[in-house]
């Protein structure tokens, strides 16, 4: 018993040293959207900000998957968002939800 408490310990211990944080990811997006999320790119992009939490994370994944090219972003946002995966996606939103 007391070794499964010990194997059960580093398990979980093990998943939060890996798990996403969302203002270190988010750095890479700051340089476009502005380190508050409230840039407008290139004059078109509209501010990280004023859209919903929702929308964020939809596009996110759009772009990631090639599906989405809103102002002819697609290629460079699926480039930045390459091998980040959707725990990533949300550690990002939650950090960006942080910023208002």
């Amino acid at each position: 018993m007391k070794k499964l408490l010990i194997v059960s310990a580093l398990a979980c211990l093990g998943v939060s040293a890996f798990a996403a944080d969302g203002a270190t990811l988010f750095k890479k997006c700051a340089v476009c959207h502005g380190a508050n999320a409230d840039k407008v790119y290139l004059n078109k992009v509209p501010a990280l900000k004023t859209l919903s939490s929702a929308e964020r994370l939809q596009y996110m994944k759009e772009y990631s998957e090639g599906k989405r090219n809103a102002y002819g972003q697609g290629a460079i946002m699926k480039l930045n968002l390459k091998g980040l995966t959707e725990e990533d996606f949300k550690a990002i939103e939650a950090h960006i939800e942080t910023l208002k």
